[in-house]
């Protein structure tokens, strides 16, 4: 599958601009988590313009996300993207939704497909009702082997190992596996944004009550 994408001109292109929206840092975990994905869709067996959908978005996840919060809310307004009163909860997973219109404009259709625009506008917060695409995006945000935190590569432990234990046919336990995974990560995060006093995106608690 790596060979495959590396030939892929759609995946070329974006890796050839990346350095025009990303900074050093932020292209290594970018690259974490495109090369999450490409495990998550030999693992999974995703069809083949899944896998080049799902890596797509992988490398076009984060293209707003360096820019700052005016330069956000101006891409906002631009979009028509409503914005609720208190700008301050939303600001910091912005760059989902921004990222994904800015992706579509800046790419076009071939590439930022309605699919990898969906995994990409929820891949901080989830939604409810993710595919299978956004939830694996969503949870190689998160498992990326770029992440140190202990949460991180417990959860990234826990995925690896499981996947390891089941039947590559048995496609059932590997999205229930998935589904788990995405629950724990939102599980965690609800808790440790509790435990800091912050606001939770209402996106996140419709995700967490969609998957329980």
């Amino acid at each position: 599958l790596i060979p495959m994408m590396e030939k892929e001109p759609r995946i070329a292109e974006i890796k050839k601009k990346l350095p025009l929206y990303e900074d050093e840092q932020r292209i290594r975990h970018t690259l974490g988590v495109y090369d999450e994905c490409i495990w998550m869709a030999q693992t999974f067996g995703l069809l083949e313009e899944d896998a080049v959908t799902l890596c797509i978005a992988a490398l076009l996840h984060d293209i707003t996300k360096s820019k700052t919060d005016e330069e956000q809310l101006a891409l906002c307004e631009k979009y028509g993207i409503p914005l609720p009163e208190d700008r301050s909860s939303v600001l910091s997973t912005l760059h989902q939704t921004t990222g994904a219109l800015f992706a579509r404009e800046t790419f076009g259709k071939e590439i930022a497909t309605d699919k990898a625009m969906s995994a990409i506008s929820c891949h901080t917060t989830g939604k409810a009702g993710m595919s299978a695409l956004d939830k694996m995006l969503f949870t190689a945000d998160f498992t990326e082997p770029g992440r140190k935190y202990r949460s991180c590569a417990e959860i990234r432990e826990y995925l690896h190992g499981e996947c390891e234990k089941i039947n590559k046919n048995d496609k059932a336990a590997l999205y229930r596996l998935l589904d788990d995974t995405t629950k724990r990560i939102i599980g965690f995060t609800v808790t440790y944004l509790i435990e800091k006093g912050r606001k939770i995106d209402a996106k996140m608690i419709s995700a967490w009550n969609d998957l329980v």
